[in-house]
C-alpha cells in the first residue's frame, strides 16, 4: 500500500495554507507517498471527459513536491494550495483532462505565532482590519495602557444571561484590542485584570480607557475566524473601493487566485452554514457578531446573517470568475445555482453517519441549509464535482493544540480500513459523484495517496464499471417488524383516541379526524397549532407505551403535509422524569402536498414503557398526518447497476444476504483476498456498514429506481 521512505512535510504560512477543518500548517507531518506509481501517463480511458466512467475519484491537497506526479494525475480532480501552482503544468501534461482546483477559505486566516517567523508568514492576517475578526463577547479597558503594559484593567471578566455565566477571557486566549492581539497569561476576577503577552502576531500599541477588548475565536489551531456574516462591521482596505465587509474583500482575494489559466476553479473550504455551532465547538464561549459586547441568548439571527453572508460571498466570487470556472464548497450551503457540487467531508464516519446527520439523511434526506448527496447531484452546476470524502481516521486537532498529527500511513504495519473505504466508495456510486479516501483531515492527500483494488479493478484500468444503466434502488431482501403505533392509520375516532395531543403553558393546539383528505384510506389526523413559543416539544402528538430495545434499529414512516413549508421532528423517550431520550429521528421538512417520509434511528437504551412523540411546536399552522408506522429494522440495503457490474451498499447495522438475480464475479485483487477473490457469485452477504463491487455483463434491473418516499435521518 505504500513506499517505505519517510519524508517530513512543512506547509508554508500563507493565507490559504491553514484551512480550518481541513488544514495542515506549521505542523511536522510524516508523509508517505502510497503505492508504486505508474511509469506512463494514464490512458485516455482514465482521463476526465464530459461524462467520465466510474468509479470517479477526487483528492484534496496531495504534496506535489514529494509525491509522484503520475500518482496524482490518475485522479479525476485534485485540489492544491496556491503555493503549489508551479506543479499545475506538469500534472496537466500527464493528464490534460484532469480538473485542478486552487484553494481558499471562506472565513479563516492562519498565523505564525513564532516571534522569529518570516515577515511574509503573517502578511495576510496583519492586513486585516480588526473590525472583520469574529470575536467573542468582550468588555472595555478601565485604564489607559501604553505599548508595553502587561496588566490590563477591564470592566468585567464574565457576562451572564441571568441563568448561566460565561467567561470573557481564559488563559491562552488570543485577545483582540484595536489593531493589536495580546495573549492572556492570567485572569484575576477579583481585581478585574488580565496579565497579557503584548504584540502577539499583531503589533503592540497604546490603547485608551474605554477601548473594546475581546477574545478571538479559533476552530483550527493557528487560525482566527473572520466574520462572514452580514452583521460584520465594515472597514476600508482599499480607499478606491471604500468601506466593505470581509465577504467582499475575501471574494476579490479568492478570484485573484485563478489568474493562472491552468486552474479550473476554486475550492471553498469552511463555507458551511449556521456558524453558531462554534459555541462549544471551538474556543468560542460566546459570539459577538457586531462587536457590540452584547451577549446573545439566541443565535438564530446570527445564523441567518451568516448564511446570507455566505451567499453574498459566493455570488461575488461567481461574478468575478465567470460561469465557466468551478466553485466547489466543503459542506456548503445549498446554493445550487452558484456552486459546482458539494463536498461531504468525513463521511461516512466510523458509525456510518456524517457530521450533519445519519447515513440516510446525508444521502437521501433532509440536511437543513446544506442539501443531501442526491439533491446536489441533481441540482449542482455542471461540471458537478460532488464528492464523498471518507477518512481512515475521523479525529481532528484541538483548536488550542499545536496541530501536530502522527500519520499512521508511515507505520510499518499500517493496514487501511478497507471496509470503511468500500462503504464510502459504494455510497458514492449510488449516484454520479466522486469519491476520495484519505488518512485524516489534518493533512489530507499529503499524508498518503492511498490506492485500492476497487479504484481500477486491481490494475486493469480506471473507469472499468462504465456508465450506470439506471438509478439506485433498494433490494427487497430486508423485512421490517410489526407496527408498534396502534391507530396510526387515523381512519376512525377510535384510532385518534389512542393518541394524545399535549401543549405546554403558552402553547395551544387542537386535533380532529379529517375525512376530507388522506394519503392512505379515507381519513387522516388534522392538527391545528394555534399558539406556540417556538419549541418543538412544547406541542407534541404522542403514543404510549412503546417498547424499544437498546442497539436496535427502528424505521419510522408516515405521510404528512402542512398548510405551509415547515419542520416536523420526532423522537422516543422515557415516559416520565428524567425524560431520557432513546431515539432521535431528526427533523423532516413538510410541504403543502402529501409526501411519505421515512427516517431511521438506533435505540440508545431499552424501555418497555417509552413514549413516541411528534414535535409540532416550532411554528403555528396546520399539519396532517396519516399511516404512521414504527417498525424494527432498516431498509437501507441498496444496489445500482452499471454497464460492466453492480454495486451493493449495506447501510444497516446488521449483515444482509443479497440474491443477485444473476451471476457476477468479484474483483480479483490482492489487498483483501477474502473479499476480492475473483470468485463467481449469485448471492453475497454484506456485513453491516459495508459495500461491494461485483463485475459482470450489462446489468439491467426491472426494479423501480426509487421508492416514492422522502428519506431522511
Amino acid at each position: 500500500m505504500k513506499l517505505k521512505q519517510t519524508v517530513t512535510l512543512f506547509a508554508p504560512f500563507i493565507i490559504i495554507s491553514i484551512i480550518a477543518g481541513c488544514a495542515f500548517a506549521n505542523n511536522t507531518i510524516e508523509a508517505v507517498p502510497a503505492n508504486p506509481t505508474p511509469e506512463s501517463p494514464p490512458s485516455p480511458s482514465q482521463q476526465i471527459t464530459g461524462n467520465p466512467p466510474f468509479p470517479r475519484l477526487g483528492m484534496w491537497w496531495p504534496e506535489p513536491y514529494e509525491q509522484d506526479h503520475h500518482a496524482i494525475a490518475r485522479y479525476d480532480w485534485v485540489s492544491f494550495f496556491p503555493y503549489q501552482e508551479e506543479h499545475v503544468a506538469s500534472i496537466k501534461a500527464i493528464n490534460p483532462d484532469i480538473i485542478l482546483l486552487n484553494s481558499t477559505n471562506a472565513c479563516e486566516l492562519g498565523y505564525n505565532p513564532d516571534p522569529d517567523a518570516d515577515p511574509g508568514d503573517n502578511a495576510e492576517v496583519l492586513a486585516i482590519p480588526p473590525e472583520w475578526f469574529l470575536t467573542q463577547v468582550g468588555t472595555t479597558l478601565t485604564q489607559d495602557v501604553d505599548a508595553s503594559t502587561t496588566t490590563f484593567h477591564i470592566a468585567a471578566t464574565s457576562v451572564t444571561d441571568g441563568e448561566e455565566s460565561f467567561d470573557l477571557f481564559v488563559v491562552g486566549d488570543a485577545v483582540l484590542i484595536e489593531g493589536e492581539t495580546v495573549l492572556v497569561k492570567a485572569v484575576d476576577t477579583n481585581s478585574k485584570s488580565l496579565t497579557v503577552k503584548r504584540g502577539y502576531v499583531r503589533p503592540a500599541a497604546a490603547h485608551n480607557s474605554g477601548t473594546r477588548i475581546a477574545a478571538h475565536i479559533s476552530f483550527w489551531p493557528g487560525t482566527w475566524l473572520l466574520n462572514l456574516s452580514t452583521l460584520s462591521p465594515t472597514a476600508v482596505v482599499n480607499p478606491t473601493i471604500g468601506a466593505e465587509q470581509w465577504a467582499s474583500y475575501n471574494a476579490r482575494v479568492g478570484a485573484a487566485l485563478l489568474a493562472n489559466d491552468g486552474w479550473d476553479g476554486l475550492l471553498l473550504d469552511r463555507s458551511d452554514p449556521n456558524e453558531s455551532w462554534l459555541v462549544g465547538g471551538s474556543t468560542a464561549r460566546t459570539i459577538d457578531p457586531d462587536q457590540s459586547n452584547h451577549l446573545l441568548t439566541d443565535y438564530t439571527t446570527f445564523d441567518d446573517a451568516w448564511n446570507a453572508g455566505v451567499r453574498q460571498y459566493e455570488q461575488e466570487l461567481r461574478r468575478l470568475i465567470g460561469e465557466e470556472k468551478i466553485l466547489f464548497p466543503n459542506w456548503g450551503m445549498n446554493n445550487y445555482d452558484l456552486l459546482n457540487g458539494n463536498n461531504y467531508e468525513g463521511f461516512p464516519l466510523d458509525n456510518g453517519d456524517s457530521y450533519k446527520g445519519s447515513w440516510r439523511q446525508t444521502v437521501f434526506g433532509t440536511l437543513t441549509d446544506v442539501g443531501n448527496y442526491t439533491q446536489w447531484m441533481a441540482q449542482g452546476k455542471s461540471p458537478n464535482l460532488t464528492m464523498i470524502e471518507t477518512y481512515e481516521d475521523d479525529g481532528g486537532p484541538s483548536a488550542t493544540g499545536d496541530g501536530s498529527y502522527h500519520n499512521p500511513c508511515g507505520d510499518d504495519n499500517f493496514v487501511p480500513n478497507y471496509q470503511k473505504m468500500r462503504f464510502g466508495l459504494t455510497t458514492a456510486l449510488l449516484n454520479d459523484g466522486y469519491f476520495g479516501y484519505e488518512i485524516n483531515t489534518n493533512g489530507h492527500g499529503s499524508l498518503c495517496l492511498l490506492w485500492f483494488d476497487e479504484y481500477d479493478n486491481a490494475g486493469a484500468g480506471r473507469g472499468y464499471l462504465g456508465q450506470p444503466v439506471g438509478a439506485a434502488y433498494r433490494t427487497s431482501n430486508v423485512m421490517l417488524g410489526d407496527n408498534a403505533l396502534n391507530g396510526g392509520s387515523f381512519e376512525t375516532e377510535s384510532d385518534l383516541d389512542l393518541w394524545d395531543l399535549w401543549a405546554d403553558d403558552g402553547n395551544e393546539a387542537t386535533m380532529e379526524l379529517d375525512e376530507s383528505t388522506a394519503s392512505v384510506g379515507n381519513a387522516s389526523t388534522h392538527i391545528h397549532i394555534n399558539q406556540t413559543t417556538g419549541t418543538d416539544w412544547k406541542i407534541s402528538l404522542s403514543f404510549a407505551p412503546v417498547a424499544v430495545i437498546s442497539g436496535t434499529e427502528y424505521t419510522l414512516s408516515f405521510w404528512a403535509k402542512a398548510d405551509r413549508p415547515r419542520e416536523l421532528s420526532s423522537w422516543i423517550q422515557k415516559n416520565g422524569s428524567p425524560w431520557d431520550g432513546y431515539l432521535d429521528f431528526s427533523p423532516v421538512q413538510l410541504t403543502t402536498a402529501w409526501q411519505q417520509y421515512e427516517v431511521v434511528a438506533t435505540a440508545s437504551d431499552s424501555d418497555v414503557h417509552a413514549i413516541f412523540e411528534f414535535g409540532l411546536g416550532q411554528a403555528t399552522g396546520e399539519v396532517w398526518l396519516d399511516d404512521v408506522r414504527l417498525q424494527t429494522g432498516n431498509l437501507d440495503l441498496w444496489r445500482r447497476d452499471y454497464e460492466h457490474g453492480i454495486i451493493l451498499v449495506n447501510a444497516t447495522q446488521t449483515a444482509q444476504t443479497v440474491d443477485l438475480n444473476g451471476t457476477f464475479h468479484k474483483i480479483n485483487g490482492s489487498q483483501v483476498p477474502s473479499i476480492n477473490d475473483g470468485s463467481e457469485v449469485s448471492q453475497v452477504t454484506i456485513p453491516a456498514l459495508d459495500g461491494l463491487i461485483l463485475l459482470g455483463e450489462t446489468a439491467v434491473s426491472s426494479q423501480l429506481s426509487f421508492l416514492p418516499t422522502v428519506m431522511s435521518d
